[in-house]
């Protein structure tokens, strides 16, 4: 095999089983970030899981995505959570208009997102949410290597599907709890980079997730401390 593919260069990001709970948010977190570095035309990555009856969203590389999401969960429908309920793939063009999930659309302010890719997360014989593709251009999945779209989703489902062996659906569901109220710090602390440094929000979490392999840190960890550090100069300022 071509190790220099985006299919091999996935499969290498995407190594190992889950043997532990605490395992599965980063390993998601790796798994969204993965597929935006190794996917053309996409921009931005998200995860949702359903779990307990409720839909949540488990990793994201762009939190200008979460608004899409969240409106999905508010309504009880849209292109994801028709991906997991129906097990099938949804492309959604926002600039050409979408007459699918009418109460989504009526409700959803895109953004900058054009078009939107969900595919189901299947293991064995359950569907545990979807693998959510976002990107700024009309047409930038015209072109989707399957094949690597397809590894991602499945390896992201065989993850979930071990974690809820292991620990079972409730404790998969407060970790999922836990890993939302993580990123809320994280997003403040790549808001202080992004200040500090003139830099876009990638740019922030690749340096933020640098600088905790470097200091042998859990990325949240580092993020309370950047953004204790800036309130703390923020208060002695004034």
């Amino acid at each position: 095999m071509d190790l220099d593919t985006p299919l091999a260069r996935l499969m290498d990001a995407l190594r190992g089983n889950l043997e532990d709970l605490d395992q599965l948010s980063p390993y998601l977190e790796t798994l969204v970030q993965a597929v935006n570095s190794n996917i053309d035309g996409c921009d931005a990555v998200g995860v949702t899981v359903v779990m307990e009856d409720r839909p949540r969203t488990a990793a994201y590389t762009t939190a200008g995505t979460l608004e899409i999401d969240a409106v999905q969960y508010a309504v009880g429908d849209g292109p994801c959570l028709d991906a997991f309920r129906n097990r099938r793939a949804n492309l959604v063009s926002f600039a050409r208009g979408e007459e699918r999930w009418p109460a989504f659309m009526d409700a959803c302010d895109p953004g900058d997102v054009q078009t939107l890719y969900a595919l189901p997360l299947v293991s064995g014989d359950r569907c545990y949410g979807a693998l959510n593709l976002y990107a700024y251009a009309a047409d930038a999945f015209d072109g989707l290597e399957m094949g690597v779209v397809e590894l991602a989703a499945s390896r992201a489902a065989d993850a979930i599907a071990a974690g809820v062996e292991l620990s079972g659906a409730r404790a998969v569901a407060g970790q999922m709890e836990q890993a939302m109220a993580s990123r809320a710090v994280i997003e403040q602390a790549k808001g202080v980079l992004m200040a500090r440094h003139g830099i876009n929000e990638k740019v922030a979490f690749e340096l933020l997730r640098r600088q905790s392999q470097e200091q042998n840190l859990k990325v949240r960890l580092l993020a309370a401390q950047l953004v204790a550090e800036a309130q703390s100069s923020r208060s002695a300022a004034m």
